[in-house]
Formats: C-alpha cells, sequence, structure tokens
C-alpha cells in the first residue's frame, strides 16, 4: 500500500522537476566532493612543549621532538 503511494508521487508530473534537482544535486556532489584534511598544530612554540611536564591521571609525561620521516 505504501509502495503504491510512493510510486504514484514519482510518476506525477508535478514532481518530475523537485526529484530531478535531487539527482542533479546528488550528481554534483559526488563529482566536486572534495575529501578535507586536518592539521593539527602547536599553540606554543617547540622549545617551551619540550620542557614542559604535563600530569594525566597521575602520571607525568614529558614531551620530547623526534625528527621523523614522513
Amino acid at each position: 500500500m505504501i509502495l503504491v503511494k510512493i510510486i504514484q508521487v514519482l510518476k506525477d508530473e508535478k514532481n518530475i522537476p523537485f526529484f530531478s534537482f535531487l539527482i542533479g544535486m546528488g550528481v554534483v556532489v559526488m563529482l566536486f566532493h572534495k575529501p578535507y584534511v586536518t592539521k593539527t598544530t602547536l599553540a606554543m612554540p617547540l622549545g617551551e612543549v619540550q620542557r614542559q611536564i604535563v600530569k594525566v591521571d597521575n602520571k607525568c609525561y614529558k614531551y620530547i621532538a623526534e625528527d621523523v620521516r614522513c
């Protein structure tokens, strides 16, 4: 019964521009979607971060900077 009503709505000529618009927007989104990249940056200079000791869950952590290959 619900399927019959859906088919009637899709076949009605008044609704064709709306559904064409929806399909067109879907195609545009698929073609022009670009994945976004998140970058994390330090809020403090590297020298200050290295000297800092942080306590988290009763454990102390000291930051060390190392050169690594990306």
